[in-house]
């Protein structure tokens, strides 16, 4: 009898806080707030990838959820992915030829590519002997090493030492639109004429190594907003230390890259990147250290090479005994995610994504599998228009409980009783007497 009381009070509960639908799992266009068009075709069985805006990054993690339907209201499986946004580096084989110095300080050297079919390169990396330099660089190409074409000038190469400050900053890498050359030239000119030789043998900008590379970029990358505020570290008493704190609104952004904006011109400082706590009113991990420059038309102030979930971050510029440039400006990145999907057989567009629902639980789809078989290049990228109101938006129904709260109490009370006097009478009648001492 007890049991059946029991299971039937559960019973009970269970049918008052049903929803009146019956419909319990099943998720519908109707259920979500918001929703934003997708622009572009789709066709059966391809792969498709729509990059996320900030707005909808921001909705997807306010809301928890993102479904993709049609336009008739049929769910398409989809599936959040985060890009990758670090780089594929292929190193070209190459053999250096040519090495030639003159009087001014201007060296010259050229490298082939191993492979004589011409392959895709982006990015040369130096290694000099000199401890100090500033180089500027002209970078020319051709198929046959005799006839050559300007890739890019005005490129630098710095290095700069002060060991008992402990400064040490280095450039060594030129960056150029891809190229599919055979041969390469490469003509190094110092900013400043270089001093007497000591040693007679000795020899400006001398050139132990290059290295050549593509590099591939996988992902792209989503800009975020940051304030930036001009900062003093109690725990630095260089006053030639200057220090800006960049807040990025929120924690757990996985930012990998900073750009900040330096309107000078003809300059190079130290620079270095932490992680600040605002706990603690003190930064702590250090993120990136470099060298920020602009010469010409070769710009290079930015962070990279690092990972990081913090809301506050704090750039240092060492200004030295020179002029103090200023920053006016910052930008942090991080992976672009995207929404993935294949193009359903039957489809009605437009196509929407949905954000934002009453309740939040994450989709699960046997999708991620068949994803995984199509290369990045295969995914044909569709455009996301600004997210808005669902004009299909329906409150979803109430329980019956919240609809006639009466019945409730009506239906389990009695039924709570009844156990109650069952179980008191079971216990009574149960008990045996006391037995006397012994």
């Amino acid at each position: 009898m007890a049991r059946r009381c029991t299971w039937l009070a559960w019973v009970a509960v269970a049918l008052l806080a049903a929803p009146a639908s019956g419909e319990l799992d099943r998720r519908v266009a109707s259920d979500f707030h918001q929703r934003a068009l997708v622009d572009g075709p789709v066709a059966p069985d391809e792969a498709y990838a729509v990059p996320l805006s900030s707005e909808a990054v921001a909705a997807l993690e306010h809301g928890g959820e993102l479904r993709v339907f049609d336009a008739v209201g049929r769910e398409i499986p989809s599936l959040v992915h985060s890009a990758d946004s670090r780089s594929e580096v292929v190193d070209r084989p190459v053999t250096i030829f040519n090495q030639a110095w003159s009087e001014d300080g201007t060296r010259t050297v050229s490298v082939e590519l191993r492979d004589r079919k011409p392959q895709p390169v982006n990015e040369f990396v130096f290694d000099l002997a000199d401890e100090e330099y500033n180089a500027r660089v002209r970078v020319e190409a051709g198929q046959d090493g005799e006839n050559w074409q300007i890739v890019r000038d005005g490129l630098h190469l710095i290095r700069h030492t002060v060991k008992r400050e402990k400064i040490a900053y280095r450039h060594n890498v030129l960056r150029v639109p891809t190229a599919r050359f055979r041969f390469y030239r490469f003509t190094l000119r110092p900013t400043q004429p270089p001093g007497p030789r000591i040693d007679p043998a000795q020899e400006p900008l001398e050139i132990t190594g290059v290295a050549v590379r593509e590099v591939v970029r996988r992902g792209s990358a989503l800009a975020l907003r940051v304030d930036l505020e001009r900062v003093d570290d109690d725990r630095d008493d260089d006053s030639r230390h200057h220090y800006f704190k960049l807040d990025l609104g929120r924690e757990n952004l996985g930012v990998d890259r900073v750009d900040f904006t330096v309107p000078a011109t003809d300059f190079a400082r130290s620079v270095g990147l932490w992680e600040w706590s605002p706990e603690r009113g003190r930064r702590t991990r250090q993120l990136a250290t470099g060298v920020a420059f602009h010469y010409d038309d070769d710009i290079h102030t930015r962070f990279t090479g690092f990972t990081t979930d913090a809301r506050v971050l704090v750039m240092m510029i060492d200004q030295g005994d020179d002029e103090p440039v200023d920053v006016t400006a910052a930008r942090a990145s991080r992976p672009q995610q995207q929404v993935r999907f294949l193009g359903p057989r039957e489809v009605e567009l437009p196509i929407a994504l949905y954000l934002d629902p009453d309740e939040s639980r994450e989709p699960r789809y046997d999708l991620a599998r068949r994803l995984s078989e199509h290369e990045i290049a295969s995914f044909t990228e569709l455009r996301l228009e600004p997210i808005e109101s669902n004009p299909g938006y329906a409150k979803p129904p109430e329980a019956r409980s919240e609809q006639v709260p009466f019945l409730l109490y009506a239906l389990v009370l009695p039924l709570v009783a009844g156990l109650g006097w069952y179980i008191v009478r079971t216990i009574q009648r149960g008990v045996p007497p006391e037995e006397p001492p012994r």
